[in-house]
């Protein structure tokens, strides 16, 4: 993929990595805090989740999940509650250039708050191509 926005980055590959890490799982949070689910629309939800940071450009993988202990009493008023930080387990791996980043974001208690960082920064993973020699046609 093109980057047509490389010129506005003053920045090694492995801080790029992590910046679109960052970004996307900030996106989640600001995007989905606040909606309303129970333990039958968690699912949806977190594949919603995760397809919207799969959209965005050097995703490697994106994974979200609920805390469905969190929902066990989601009766409340109207049947539902609403989503928020500390029912978040969002992992997201981005690639750019020569570096991947692993991100994440939890609820950490000690804390009492839902924490984004970054768990392993390296280089990329590199796929071997094997080329076959051509057969011979017997020449």
């Amino acid at each position: 993929m093109e980057d047509r926005a490389k010129k506005h980055f003053s920045c090694t590959d492995a801080e790029r990595a992590v910046f679109e890490g960052a970004i996307k799982l900030a996106m989640v949070y600001h995007q989905f805090v606040g909606v309303p689910v129970t333990r039958a629309s968690a699912r949806s939800l977190e594949m919603a989740m995760e397809e919207a940071v799969r959209l965005q450009p050097w995703v490697v993988s994106a994974r979200a999940r609920i805390d469905r202990a969190a929902l066990k009493n989601s009766s409340g008023r109207y049947g539902y509650r609403t989503l928020d930080g500390r029912m978040l387990m969002v992992e997201v791996v981005t690639r750019y250039g020569s570096a991947e980043a692993d991100c994440a974001m939890e609820f950490v208690r000690e804390m009492k708050y839902p924490l984004m960082y970054i768990r392993r920064v390296g280089a990329a993973a590199v796929k071997k191509v094997y080329r076959r020699k051509p057969i011979s046609d017997g020449r």
